[in-house]
């Protein structure tokens, strides 16, 4: 038999998760979505490792992940327990590992968006629960306060921060709403590559306020029912960071350098090159 030659197929490098970060990842699900908020106390180490199914030295372990990322804090004694300190989530703890966003892949990733969350909100809409629509109106809720908080012009990171915090939350909310597991999922991977480009995007916003009333836009949108106005109200949210996205794309190079570095997961050096193309796909 003739030899054969091995496949010129590459294959990509496997991220192995011990069973300590799944569990973290999981608790941190809970706080990205608002389910868990700041100053809440998580069930005792018996309960929690019974809620997940796992042991508890995996527990522990898990905790000690979370306690490192400044997520939650371990206060001793009969009022102490696990209290969630944080609601920012760094991109190593956000679920499944996802490799770093290279540059180029942000046109990509934009073009996605516009396909994936317009037939979101829409499905939503037909679907949506009391419940569903008081977490939205909550995540619009948070965007307010975070502008209102912002004292200067100029936006700080803090508040850019917060502002992904709530409309990473309000996505969440929307994909809950389809009631459709495999949607949710779908938009827990399109969030884990948006929220590094969000967060450096609104730094570029004239007003923070803006961001906030997308937000809220989008909600009442979604609470009409109307299919013209959640597409109308969905597009100009996507429109509306595409155009902040453009913006620090045209800073100076140590400017660039500065907002890449704010946002985790995105690769500084290739941020520019793939950014200036963002417009294009819109």
């Amino acid at each position: 038999m003739a030899r054969v030659a091995p496949t010129s197929f590459v294959f990509a490098p496997v991220q192995l998760v011990r069973p300590a970060e799944v569990v973290a990842f999981r608790i941190t699900e809970a706080i990205l979505a608002g389910d868990v908020k700041v100053g809440e106390r998580l069930p005792s180490e018996q309960a929690l490792s019974a809620q997940l199914g796992i042991s508890r030295p995996t527990l522990r372990e898990a905790i000690k992940l979370l306690v490192h990322a400044g997520l939650v804090q371990v206060l001793p004694g009969s009022s102490g327990g696990l209290f969630v300190i944080s609601e920012s989530v760094p991109a190593n703890l956000a679920g499944f590992p996802v490799p770093d966003l290279p540059g180029d892949q942000i046109p990509a990733l934009l073009q996605a968006r516009r396909l994936f969350e317009p037939q979101v909100a829409l499905m939503a809409a037909q679907r949506a629960t009391p419940a569903d629509l008081e977490r939205m109106r909550d995540a619009v809720t948070l965007s307010f306060a975070a502008g209102q908080a912002n004292r200067e012009r100029t936006i700080s990171h803090e508040t850019a921060l917060m502002m992904t915090i709530a409309s990473t939350r309000f996505n969440i909310a929307v994909a809950r709403a389809t009631q459709n597991s495999v949607v949710m999922k779908m938009m827990e991977v399109l969030l884990r590559r948006m929220d590094a480009v969000r967060l450096a995007a609104i730094r570029g916003l004239d007003d923070i306020s803006e961001s906030a009333q997308s937000l809220r836009n989008s909600q009442q949108a979604i609470e009409s029912g109307d299919r013209a106005r959640i597409e109308a109200a969905t597009a100009a949210r996507i429109d509306l960071l595409e155009r902040a996205w453009g913006r620090v794309s045209a800073l100076a190079p140590g400017a660039q350098a500065a907002a890449a570095a704010a946002a985790p997961g995105l690769k500084a050096e290739a941020a520019p090159r793939g950014a200036r193309r963002s417009s294009r796909a819109a």
